[in-house]
């Protein structure tokens, strides 16, 4: 044990001395990029964006989130903190709120309200609902305010929960079009800002038409271009070219998001923030977080073996470029850590699988209360509706209604678990005694159930789909989606560029919440308070 704690100590030794601080940590986030889909593209891309992280960087082909609720706000808090749901909080994208007795939003926060929201505007948002701190947060404390942290991101969550709570979080209005931020951050917007905004970017796009960006016969998917499963949005349609509406009325903004210029949008936010603010160009080390969406919205929309999800990534290393260009002009790459990851994959739609021989189908979490509540009533012969909700992937029951029914919790959960897995699709369900104190297996999958479960915020019966089965709140509502522990969603890229280390592949099984007590590693300072991950050596330098 010794042996082994001197050599890990050495390691670190020699990183400080091969690999100076940066002046700059560069976090790009890609919203739903499973694991393969660089490699499987590596060939087709050009210089300067995915290439330049492959050529140059630690790459990790083995990453794994550990936790089974593979869901976005989730995935940016792992990566931000370093711990899973029970260190960090986030249970879901949304959970139902037992005391409010209503869904909440991961980032909401009523006291913090939109600067300039205007009708339509979502409520409140901050970091408040984040039970840990971030690496940006101890970044930021550990140089007494010198350093500084910005997120930003075409989702709310995706700028907010890595800005953590001393940074600055701007993100998109999928109802206006603009950049926003809440008073949680700022009293009003920089000047920079508002300049930005007015330039009315996002309405430039009004009759545009999306199309391919190479030649057809190039693509792997290229007979993947009308299937009867897809979701248009707008007038988008299913098949290229893809046109955005004439006007920017009704659902216009909220439409952008799933075309591959929302992230062109944010990198023109993001250069001119890094110029307004001279990030990394202060002396300090500065954090940048960078989240970016349309992979998330074209991959639900279209599927992940899409023509359209195909394109998406080949635009997206261009504006990848785009952005590294704009550090290296503004910092120099040579003084910027970047590192590369993503919040979840993504299955692909079942109509697809079914078609290869598997089966598989489609659930809805927003169809069973009903029908759950009908069985457990006639089962305890009770007028009461047990369940109050269904918050993708957990039942709440209603703590009320079994008091005046004079039942159980327990005994409730567990005729309910018993009951819900009698429906297709539906593989297996744990009650929240079984994950807080019961005797389970000490399974891999076990592990990721419980490193997704909160105390506070899961629910009663956590259900866990059968692979190969779509999982939403609607059937119907997207083409694809994630949120299971099964490979599609829990594998993800990993890749760092610090100046100094060489670049390498490693192949060792890591998890995304090793990425913040690397940084913290590499920085010196002390880790996020719920990190359980661990820096990885590699990075560190030998």
């Amino acid at each position: 044990m010794f042996r082994k704690a001197l050599i890990i100590y050495i390691i670190f030794i020699s990183a400080t001395v091969n690999a100076a601080q940066p002046d700059l940590i560069l976090q790009v986030t890609i919203d739903q990029l499973r694991g393969d889909m660089l490699s499987r593209h590596q060939a087709r891309f050009g210089e300067g964006g995915i290439r330049y992280l492959l050529e140059n960087g630690t790459v990790y082909r083995d990453a794994w989130y550990s936790h089974a609720n593979t869901m976005t706000a989730v995935g940016h808090a792992t990566l931000a903190t370093g711990g899973n749901t029970p260190q960090h909080g986030i249970a879901a994208n949304d959970w139902y709120d037992r005391s409010l007795g209503r869904r909440v939003n991961a980032v909401e926060d009523p006291q913090s309200p939109i600067i300039g929201g205007t009708k339509g505007e979502s409520s409140g948002r901050s970091p408040r609902n984040v039970t840990s701190s971030t690496f940006s947060d101890e970044l930021v404390l550990a140089s007494g305010g010198r350093s500084r942290a910005f997120g930003v991101s075409t989702k709310d969550r995706g700028a907010i929960i890595l800005a953590g709570r001393r940074g600055q979080a701007y993100w998109y209005s999928r109802n206006t079009g603009r950049y926003v931020t809440s008073t949680w951050y700022r009293a009003d917007y920089p000047d920079w800002v508002e300049a930005w905004n007015a330039q009315g970017l996002a309405d430039r796009y009004a009759g545009a038409t999306w199309e391919l960006f190479a030649d057809r016969d190039s693509y792997v998917f290229a007979d993947q271009d009308d299937r009867p499963f897809e979701r248009s949005r707008g007038t988008l349609g299913v098949t290229f070219p893809h046109r955005m509406a004439d006007d920017t009325g009704g659902s216009y903004y909220s439409d952008l998001r799933y075309t591959p210029w929302a992230d062109e949008l944010l990198l023109s936010f993001t250069r001119a923030l890094i110029a307004a603010e001279e990030v990394g160009q202060r002396g300090h080390t500065d954090y940048l977080s960078v989240s970016f969406a349309s992979t998330d919205h074209i991959g639900h929309a279209f599927g992940p073996n899409s023509l359209e999800s195909e394109d998406n990534l080949l635009r997206l290393d261009r504006v990848l470029a785009g952005l590294f260009a704009a550090v290296d002009a503004a910092v120099g790459l040579e003084n910027t850590l970047i590192v590369l990851s993503s919040d979840h994959g993504v299955q692909a739609a079942p109509e697809a699988l079914a078609e290869l021989g598997f089966e598989a189908g489609r659930l809805g979490s927003d169809e069973f209360v009903a029908p759950m509540n009908a069985v457990l009533s006639e089962y305890f012969q009770t007028d009461e509706k047990l369940v109050a909700a269904f918050q993708k992937p957990s039942f709440y029951l209603d703590p009320a209604a079994l008091e005046r029914a004079g039942l159980s919790r327990g005994l409730v959960a567990s005729t309910l678990a018993l009951e819900i897995v009698k429906v297709d699709g539906f593989g297996q369900a744990f009650t929240r005694q079984q994950l807080m104190y019961g005797p389970l297996p000490d399974s891999p999958l076990v592990r990721a159930l419980r490193a997704g479960f909160h105390p506070g915020r899961s629910g009663d019966v956590y259900v866990l789909p059968d692979q190969n089965w779509y999982f939403g709140h609607s059937p119907d509502g997207d083409t694809a989606t994630h949120g299971t522990p099964w490979a599609a969603d829990r594998h993800v890229p990993l890749i760092f560029v610090r100046p100094g280390v060489d670049a390498s592949e490693v192949y060792r099984r890591v998890a995304p919440r090793d990425v913040a007590p690397t940084l913290s590693a590499v920085m010196g300072i002390l880790p996020p308070s719920g990190s359980t991950g661990r820096p990885l050596v590699e990075v560190l330098g030998e």
